[in-house]
């Protein structure tokens, strides 16, 4: 919240205001998961909701859920050199297998195309 702080300059009667900005020094602090394990514990089994819709990621190695536009979709995932990957079925099309950096903070998680050189999803895990 901003705080604005009033200075007198007494010399020549000038106020000067300075607006400083008081909260958290520092924004959510991501954790990247790179293990098996971890995504496990974080992630598998759980409800994962997005702006485009939802999606669960089972321990099997299948996932599954529904986007708004295009409905239900399907596939399968490994981990793998610390990434995500997965091969999904979307309206009936195969997107090829993506691997993703996966990040979490609390309830809230990132996963990055390409490695984590592509576009980012926010999700809240539920």
């Amino acid at each position: 919240m901003p705080c604005i702080i009033f200075q007198a300059d007494n010399s020549r009667r000038l106020f000067l205001a300075t607006v400083a900005f008081v909260g958290p020094a520092h924004a959510d602090i991501y954790k990247r998961i790179d293990t098996a394990a971890d995504f496990n514990t974080h992630i598998v089994d759980k409800k994962l909701v997005f702006e485009h819709g939802t999606a669960r990621i089972r321990a099997d190695g299948s996932t599954g859920g529904r986007l708004k536009k295009q409905g239900k979709f399907y596939g399968n995932w490994i981990w793998q050199s610390g990434y995500y990957c997965r091969n999904l079925v979307i309206a009936g099309e195969q997107t090829g297998t993506d691997c993703q950096l996966v990040e979490v903070s609390g309830n809230t998680a990132r996963f990055t195309r390409n490695r984590g050189g592509g576009y980012t999803t926010h999700i809240d895990i539920k």
